[in-house]
């Protein structure tokens, strides 16, 4: 293990406790999307699309299979360019049924995530993704399973790649879920575009681990920028002054950093008042540019700018 990844490692445990430490249900993403198909079936996922457990399995299927005949490989990405509902969602679990990862931007910087990430599969909406993978099979049989610390997303965001591991993901949603005690005899509502950390865990990944649907109209909990239960706050400061129903975002803890004053389970934070480091199982895999990775992680920690700096 290089000087550089023993670093990064370092910053991803918490206290004693390493990663490994802390079992999460599934051995991976793809796993989750199989395990609530069994477990649920016919339940809704997104019930105002009448989208249902079996429904997005068999989706991801066909999607996997799809990236397969147009060359992607496991291990490789696949990048989406501004995709509408449900298409984002289903070609990001697609590729984790595929054993590979998923590239997406919050700006719209695509040159430059190209570059940087060089994704085997550019999905945009000329594509037309959703009519293409009727024509696949809904059987997939992965020749390649990926493990929990493998990259499961590549975030370009401010002109810089963030990877993010299947168990970075889990456990940022493990966090969430418990956090805000949202279960499977529950509906809940997000209003929240595919171009953010939060997308991916609220959107893609907490409706499947929580067992609980998205509807709009039957929502017991929503979250939004504005108007919600839950605010989603992107540019914060401070951890100590949060409201309760406030999630403060850091995209390179893998989506949220605390709940109110709370950080979330399983990552710790030098200063509550205005933050600098943070240590946890949610700590980014590292950025794609490797120079950028030995600013950051020093001392056994990530250290981080909030977005009022």
């Amino acid at each position: 293990m290089s000087d550089l990844k023993k670093l990064i490692y370092k910053a991803q445990c918490i206290g004693n406790v390493e990663p490994i430490e802390y079992m999460v249900p599934y051995p991976n993403l793809r796993a989750l999307i199989e395990g609530q198909n069994i477990k649920y079936g016919k339940k809704m996922v997104y019930a105002d699309y009448e989208l249902s457990s079996d429904k997005i399995y068999r989706m991801a299927q066909q999607s996997a299979n799809l990236f397969l005949s147009l060359g992607v490989k496991p291990k490789e990405r696949v990048m989406i360019q501004a995709l509408p509902f449900p298409e984002s969602e289903i070609a990001m679990l697609g590729a984790w049924t595929l054993g590979s990862s998923l590239v997406f931007t919050s700006d719209h910087d695509y040159s430059r995530a190209i570059k940087a990430s060089k994704p085997s599969l550019i999905i945009s909406q000329e594509m037309q993704f959703l009519e293409k993978i009727k024509e696949q099979s809904d059987e997939f049989i992965p020749k390649v399973k990926a493990f929990l610390e493998d990259e499961a997303v590549v975030f370009w965001t401010d002109g810089r790649g963030i990877r993010l591991s299947h168990y970075n993901i889990l456990v940022n949603t493990n966090g969430i879920q418990h956090a805000i005690d949202l279960y499977e005899d529950q509906f809940f509502d997000i209003k929240i575009e595919a171009n953010s950390m939060p997308w991916v865990i609220l959107k893609v990944v907490l409706p499947l681990y929580s067992g609980a649907p998205i509807s709009k109209d039957k929502a017991d909990i929503s979250f939004g920028e504005k108007d919600a239960d839950y605010i989603i706050k992107y540019n914060w400061d401070s951890i100590s002054n949060s409201l309760p129903n406030e999630l403060n975002v850091c995209n390179e803890n893998s989506g949220f950093i605390s709940i109110g004053k709370e950080p979330i389970h399983l990552t710790e934070v030098n200063d509550l008042n205005k933050p600098t480091a943070i240590n946890g199982h949610s700590v980014m895999m590292g950025y794609l540019n490797k120079k950028e990775n030995k600013k950051v992680f020093k001392k056994g920690r990530l250290y981080i700018q909030t977005k009022s700096d």
